[in-house]
């Protein structure tokens, strides 16, 4: 299963900048789609930006992996060649 090109998710301003690869990926408890870079601050203190995935997936076809994340989980690479790492939240 892939994702739907146009279908919008958050992400943080390094991946939105082309600063740095999409290495967090989060299904929020509501289902919303949350994208991040590996700086732990990031979330807690910058402003997401809206995107269509597919810019996402163009740059990392891996991405399309994470359809399979259930509302509350998410997924985290080491590096941008890895593979993704799944967990829940508690």
């Amino acid at each position: 299963m892939e994702f739907n090109d146009n279908y919008g998710v958050y992400v943080c301003p390094h991946v939105f900048n082309k600063e740095s690869p999409a290495l967090v990926g989060i299904r929020d408890p509501e289902g919303d789609w949350q994208f991040f870079c590996d700086d732990e601050d990031c979330p807690e203190n910058s402003e997401p930006h809206l995107i269509c995935v597919g810019h996402l997936t163009k740059a990392d076809p891996t991405i399309n992996e994470l359809t399979c994340l259930k509302p509350g989980s998410f997924a985290q690479k080491i590096h941008a060649n890895a593979d993704w790492e799944y967990g829940e939240f508690e």
